[in-house]
């Protein structure tokens, strides 16, 4: 019996392009591997099959020469993520109603994967299966989807109902790492939550926070800092993808690019630049959007950007005043 084709989004094919910029890989070498060379692979409208998809998604594989490529893509789809989760949270008031969500969305724009639903006795099952047959290629689109769910999953609920992440690996410390939680080995791509989440409201919060900062992240991706050179530009838009909503760490970056810690630091410090220095000027940007208007709590704003007490905040928010006075 002939196979059905089938077709994946265009969008799919603009973040794997965005994401080779990083690896300095061309996209008119991938544009190559696509049938329409000039498709506007932004609009949702459009579609490549199955195999040009893999064509890419396998081409940029081997670029980056990355065993962990599907996890890191995938961390890197953050902000790519966070209107999804906002629309997927304040569109659904239970985790069974998000699921389905989830399972048109998958069906409808990658069919590639999918995610069934087992209710056991005490616990909700999300297992993650896919069509692909090719071992390589299979492991790194699930490691991706896997990535791409349990941050929506992670910002629907509250820390306590929290699922188990269950991998078919026996070493899991780089997911651990990545994820900043405990990755359990197991036979399948689950994520394992207790029975009592069916009987929870989607944690509302998340939802209106990421609906507040998304239009400022894709404002500041989309507006370079001046004053900063090439490589620092990088460094920053990458930090911009990985918010969640929260900014990631110095580790978290360092694993996305083709360079050691220390040649990151390196090139930083030729440019004038630092990490710190660098988080500091899109905790102070955000933070001053943040401030106008009073749209959040003082609290709230330390903790999405990642201060562990408001006073520290409150010491920054000073030190950036005092500066911009000086």
């Amino acid at each position: 019996m002939k196979k059905n084709k089938i077709y994946i989004s265009a969008p799919h094919i603009a973040n794997l392009f965005s994401y080779a910029s990083y690896y300095g890989s061309s996209e008119q070498l991938l544009r190559l591997l696509l049938n329409d060379k000039k498709l506007d692979v932004c609009d949702p409208d459009n579609t490549v099959t199955e195999i040009e998809f893999l064509k890419v998604f396998r081409g940029l594989l081997a670029s980056t020469n990355d065993n962990y490529f599907g996890l890191h893509y995938g961390c890197f789809l953050n902000i790519k993520a966070l209107g999804f989760i906002a629309q997927l949270s304040l569109n659904a008031t239970s985790i069974e109603q998000a699921i389905f969500i989830l399972q048109t969305y998958f069906k409808n724009s990658f069919p590639l994967v999918a995610v069934e639903v087992i209710n056991e006795k005490n616990n909700y099952v999300l297992k993650l299966t896919t069509t692909i047959t090719e071992t390589k290629l299979k492991k790194h689109v699930l490691d991706t989807v896997f990535c791409f769910l349990y941050r929506e999953l992670k910002l629907m609920v509250t820390d306590d109902l929290l699922p188990q992440l269950i991998l078919p690996y026996s070493n899991n410390s780089e997911y651990s790492k990545s994820l900043n939680t405990k990755v359990t080995r197991g036979n399948h791509y689950c994520f394992v939550f207790n029975n009592i989440v069916l009987e929870t409201e989607i944690n509302k919060k998340n939802a209106k926070r990421i609906e507040i900062l998304l239009p400022k992240f894709l404002q500041m991706l989309d507006n370079d800092n001046g004053s900063y050179k090439p490589f620092s530009t990088q460094v920053r838009n990458m930090m911009l993808n990985m918010c969640c909503p929260e900014l990631p760490t110095f580790e978290q970056i360092a694993v996305q690019l083709p360079l050691s810690a220390r040649s990151i630091q390196r090139k930083l410090t030729f440019e004038g630049l630092s990490f710190r220095k660098i988080s500091d000027d899109i905790k102070r940007e955000l933070s001053s959007y943040l401030t106008k208007g009073s749209k959040m709590k003082t609290q709230d704003i330390a903790y999405l950007l990642g201060y562990s007490e408001t006073s520290a905040y409150l010491h920054a928010a000073k030190k950036w005043k005092a500066e911009l006075t000086s």
